[in-house]
């Protein structure tokens, strides 16, 4: 009984393993090993129904056609570890020769075990828990002095012995022919798992002497290789002296260190305490307490320090490309993202390369042999963003079926510009750059934990390399009078690239006038569908060529999520994330967004800390303030209990007049501000002039109160709904 219980456990707990394994493997591709760990725990439950039923005493025959049953999977099993391990990181795994080499012992132990008389006979698990099974020799005549086998024994000798170890011999020639030094390991840690096999069937086998039951036990000799087998394919990482002296002393200073102070302290409460009593109880708790803070407020700063911290680098990767300066030198940008990258990622080198302008995606920063040209338009990255998969890693490029068609023009890729990872950034279908990620100083490849950081910082990629097209670049920007010419260019790009509302239920007039030539303010309209169309209203604080290139950036990405997202307010979510996450620190959002349905005739909005949203009714002749509830964005990471999005029904006449703070808080020779007050009598004042006269005497009423030049940035946008019919 105890022996059947312990097989079906030993079978549950392998399903488990199975998908835990599955689940953390990280690739898209299939993994055959988990289709071997399934087999295994098949096995392991077929022997306890085995032992069940001959306990109570079950059909004999029924009993054998189970465990021949059992035994012929067995025999899979290993012939399927065998081509597992010896196509490991291999292209061979799909070569006709192995699949007919593993069909050929396949079908033999299926033709030895049901069909070739007296090969197994009968399988006989005794009361006192003894085993036999009855097998005929396998030779005859003087063969079988040679060679006394039975059909049973060869069958284990063959599939557990013989070929386990020709694989393991293929796997030690193939670890001493590769050139990555995670191949080769992994390759070791294989043959490895063959040993362990082999030594467990040993270990079975002496059992067997004390115990006849292990004889039926002899499954669990696949247990320790499949383990072993699956910390291979598992395993990301070089084990080096570095990474195996670290991983020891964190051990020893996350677990070993306080608990062990921990004992101290209960000992050292029984030396000086009564056990038992208040304060021996008293000077554990206390002592314990220390020990918790100590560990939590010094042991994770200390472990946070480059020498010991462990392979998950992502925080400090993070913070460390936060930092970056836009306003600084262009190589400075670059050599800090090359630094974060070759140190925190363990990248050997790092080369960006952008859009030129001539049709080509040039490095920078390169030396000029080793300078790269790649043309914007190539065809692989068109595959690539229809994958929504810019981040690809040479295992990627090498094995997923997805990208099969460029898989050569990938590699390629990758072995032309002497890399193993690069990164697309892309402005919708329009590719601006591609980082390129030299191969891992410490040998390791790039693991599904890199692209986990990589996706995460992808925005952040981004704005480095719009910076690098936009500002950066000497021959689209020169060196005279940068900030000035950019400005209207900046400007320009804003102007043109809105989608004008041509619809004859609306007139829409807007005026945008930076203080400074510079700044972050910003209107947009997007055309969404035929009776739908978005207006976007804001300015993000700040001034100069910082501001305005974050308003451009921002412009951009949010066409970029307009495409992904149609719900409208996990839009402003992920507007408010890429805020946080990827502009300036500091950086902040104040406006209005809002959608118009003209098959409905109503306004959908999210203020987002608008300073003002007015409406003039036509029907009642008033104006009132309808911007309701809202927050900035950038400055909290969720925002989603913080917003909502409001509807307001539009007749004709209707007029809706958004702006941002410079209207409102602009001040007179006096100090006094202009005010939401003198802004509604214009509305009123101007409500039978075209949108566009209302947005231009609105400015011209904010000039004539100021009589000075003005301080700052001065958006209006003004919607007239001229028909509900």
């Amino acid at each position: 009984m105890f022996f059947m219980l312990l097989s079906a456990l030993v079978g549950a707990l392998l399903i488990v393993f199975a998908f835990s394994f599955d689940n953390t493997n990280g690739s898209r591709f299939n993994n055959p090993l988990v289709n071997m760990v399934m087999f295994v725990s098949a096995i392991f439950f077929l022997l306890a129904l085995v032992q069940l039923f001959t306990i109570i005493s079950a059909p004999r025959q029924f009993v054998l056609l189970i465990a021949k049953l059992m035994y012929v999977l067995m025999a899979w099993v290993s012939t399927g570890l065998c081509k597992i391990a010896v196509t490991y990181d291999s292209e061979k795994e799909r070569h006709p020769a192995l699949n007919v080499f593993q069909w050929i012992f396949n079908i033999a132990a299926f033709v030895v075990i049901f069909i070739v008389r007296g090969a197994f006979r009968d399988l006989i698990i005794e009361p006192d828990n003894y085993v036999k099974v009855y097998s005929g020799y396998a030779f005859s005549g003087g063969m079988a002095q040679l060679l006394p086998f039975t059909w049973f024994t060869l069958y284990c000798v063959v599939y557990i012995i013989v070929l386990p170890f020709l694989s393991s011999l293929v796997v030690l020639i193939r670890a001493e022919n590769t050139k990555s030094k995670l191949t080769r390991q992994n390759l070791h840690t294989i043959a490895l798992g063959f040993m362990s096999m082999w030594v467990m069937y040993a270990l079975l086998q002496l059992g067997n002497r004390f115990q006849p039951m292990f004889s039926s036990l002899v499954v669990f000799s696949f247990v320790p290789a499949i383990i072993i087998f699956a910390v291979a394919f598992n395993t990301l990482e070089v084990w080096g002296k570095r990474l195996i002296a670290r991983t020891i002393f964190r051990i020893f200073v996350i677990y070993i260190l306080p608990a062990g102070i921990e004992g101290a302290i209960y000992l050292l409460a029984r030396h000086l305490f009564q056990v038992g009593t208040t304060s021996y109880y008293l000077f554990v708790l206390v002592g314990t307490i220390l020990v918790v803070v100590l560990w939590v407020f010094m042991g994770r700063h200390f472990m946070k320090t480059d020498k010991l911290r462990d392979s998950r680098y992502g925080e400090v990767f993070e913070n460390s490309i936060s930092k970056i300066n836009y306003d600084g030198d262009s190589k400075a940008i670059i050599d800090i993202l090359s630094t974060s990258f070759m140190k925190y990622v363990d990248s050997s080198s790092f080369t960006l390369a952008i859009d030129a302008g001539t049709g080509f995606l040039e490095s920078i920063f390169t030396e000029e042999e080793n300078k790269i040209m790649i043309p914007v338009d190539d065809p692989s990255f068109d595959v690539l963003l229809n994958q929504k998969h810019p981040i690809v890693f040479r295992e990627y490029a090498q094995k997923d079926y997805s990208v099969a068609s460029v898989r050569e023009q990938l590699v390629q890729l990758l072995d032309s510009t002497k890399s193993d990872a690069f990164i697309v950034l892309n402005e919708g279908r329009h590719v601006i750059g591609i980082m390129f990620l030299g191969p891992k100083n410490s040998g390791n490849r790039y693991t599904p934990y890199d692209y986990e950081v990589f996706t995460k910082m992808y925005s952040n990629f981004f704005v480095n390399a719009y910076y690098m097209k936009n500002i950066m670049n000497e021959s689209v920007v020169g060196t005279v009078n940068r900030e000035i010419r950019m400005s209207s260019q900046i400007i320009t790009s804003i102007q043109e690239n809105m989608d004008y509302i041509n619809n004859p239920k609306i007139d829409c007039g807007y005026r945008m006038v930076p203080a400074h030539n510079i700044g972050g303010e910003f209107i947009d309209l997007i055309r969404l569908n035929s009776t739908r169309h978005m207006f976007i209203i804001g300015s993000l604080n700040g001034k100069g060529i910082a501001a305005s290139m974050s308003m451009v950036i921002l412009k951009s990405v949010i066409r970029t999520d307009l495409a992904e997202t149609s719900d409208f307010k996990v839009l402003v979510q992920k507007i408010n994330y890429f805020i946080r996450n990827s502009l300036p620190k500091g950086t902040f959002f104040a406006g209005v967004l809002g959608m118009l349905d003209f098959a409905t005739d109503t306004m959908y909005y999210i203020n987002c800390g608008s300073p003002a949203l007015f409406m003039y009714n036509h029907i009642y002749n008033n104006v009132i303030e309808i911007q309701g509830e809202g927050h900035v964005l950038g400055f909290k990471k969720d925002i989603s209990n913080l917003i909502r999005v409001k509807k307001v029904k539009l007749s004709e006449g209707d007029i809706i007049l958004a702006c941002t703070d410079g209207l409102i808080e602009e001040k007179s020779l006096r100090g006094e501000s202009y005010g939401k007050t003198r802004i509604q009598s214009q509305i009123m004042e101007n409500s039978s002039f075209p949108a566009d006269k209302m947005a231009q005497f609105t400015y011209d009423g904010l000039v004539n109160f100021t009589s000075r030049a003005l301080e700052s940035d001065v958006t209006v946008l003004v919607l007239k709904y001229k028909s509900d019919k």
